[in-house]
């Protein structure tokens, strides 16, 4: 099953539970989940960690993505990318 994040204004991240990967791709070139690929992925992290995973899990939904107010949540971001 996949899953969308807002991870910053521009990056989206994706979590495939079925895989256990997580795909951090562009919100303007890929803006379907099924349509995230390795190769149209800026970063790929295979076998996340429970750590990693409620840290995806604390990331602001896609809708909040267009909000003024949009506020980046650097501690999971930081989890997420180590």
């Amino acid at each position: 099953m996949l899953k969308q994040k807002a991870l910053t204004k521009q990056l989206t991240a994706t979590l495939c539970t079925t895989t256990n990967t997580l795909f951090i791709h562009n919100n303007k070139t890929v803006q379907k989940a099924a349509n995230v690929y390795t190769a149209n992925s800026k970063k790929v992290i295979h076998n996340l960690t429970v750590q990693q995973q409620t840290a995806f899990n604390s990331l602001q939904n896609m809708f909040m993505q267009k909000a003024k107010n949009f506020v980046v949540n650097t501690l999971a971001m930081q989890t997420l990318l180590k």
